[in-house]
């Protein structure tokens, strides 16, 4: 990951994000990106290339259900060109409304997404029961004893958490919502790790953060931090503040070099289990921390099929030995 990279503050096709946000804000504009959605959805490919149904202003209005031609045609010029593209054929929806109109769909919509219990995992921290809950779009596993993994950076007991959208609950267990989350989650990371935001293709930048007085064992957190971890990498994104934060052991799972090592010992790092990844974590990674320069040094694997990446403080892999 190249530190040096770095995201606009504000502005993207001459449109900053709260002027996008004055544009989206009535109810005729988003009907009209749902219109537009509704129609191009059935058959269109965004991975092929970027042609669309387009819709004549007539018939727009007429599906959008506006009588006065003045006013519709008021709304209709506010979403071009950012999330409506006028063509000679008609209008159709930009990259952007496409985007607008999936994630819309994606947070609304009548989805049973009541999801609790337990899973069948336990908690790599303390062997403890593990509870899932589901408020506020947001997934949460947690400890059901021990103060789990971050500190006071997350919720007492947290394991994992993350947003997840109501859609991909429907017809999934407990279980099945942990794997999906992990995966979700390891994809996230290896895109991150190579300075790519998910969630809007701009640079990500790193920073790296140590605990000066560690003094975790197997059996306790940290006093200091309230983790089990001595050093964390803080992933952000500068432009839409998309971010992450996890132990350094797990960042430098999202790099290429050593997904390709320990799948060529059988261990897929990008779909874990959660009881896998910590054991993982646990028996076959060690970390150091090296001063002036600040550094951390990751080892996995034994002696005689070991991998060792040194990162320096934006995370950006400095060393990668074997």
């Amino acid at each position: 990951m190249d530190e040096t990279r770095s995201a606009p503050e504000v502005e993207s096709d001459g449109v900053s994000p709260e002027e996008a946000f004055a544009i989206l804000g009535d109810e005729t504009r988003l009907n009209i990106v749902r219109v537009l959605w509704r129609a191009g959805a059935a058959h269109e490919y965004d991975d092929v290339d970027d042609s669309a149904s387009t819709m004549s202003f007539s018939e727009l209005r007429r599906r959008v259900d506006v009588d006065d031609n003045g006013r519709f045609n008021y709304h209709l010029s506010k979403l071009v060109p950012h999330f409506v593209r006028k063509t000679g054929e008609g209008y159709r929806l930009s990259g952007g409304g496409k985007r607008i109109a999936r994630t819309v769909v994606a947070i609304t919509g009548d989805h049973d997404a009541e999801i609790a219990g337990e899973v069948s995992t336990d908690c790599p921290a303390c062997g403890a029961g593990v509870t899932v809950t589901y408020e506020d779009q947001w997934l949460r596993f947690s400890c059901t004893e021990c103060p789990g993994l971050f500190g006071d950076a997350a919720p007492d007991g947290t394991l994992l958490n993350a947003p997840f959208p109501p859609p991909g609950l429907v017809g999934r267990t407990p279980d099945d919502a942990l794997a999906t989350e992990l995966y979700r989650c390891m994809l996230d990371l290896t895109s991150m790790m190579q300075g790519v935001c998910p969630e809007c293709a701009s640079a990500v930048g790193g920073s790296l953060s140590v605990c000066d007085e560690h003094d975790a064992d197997r059996a306790r957190p940290c006093r200091t931090c309230g983790t089990p971890f001595v050093a964390w990498g803080e992933l952000r994104c500068a432009t839409c503040r998309f971010a992450k934060r996890l132990p350094v052991e797990l960042c430098v799972m999202g790099l290429a070099p050593v997904i390709g090592f320990l799948y060529a010992q059988e261990t897929d790092v990008l779909a874990p289990s959660l009881d896998d990844l910590f054991d993982l974590v646990r028996t076959q990674v060690t970390t150091s921390v090296v001063e002036n320069p600040l550094r951390v040094v990751t080892t996995i694997g034994a002696d005689d099929a070991a991998l060792t990446l040194t990162v320096d403080e934006h995370l950006a892999v400095v060393d990668v030995s074997r």
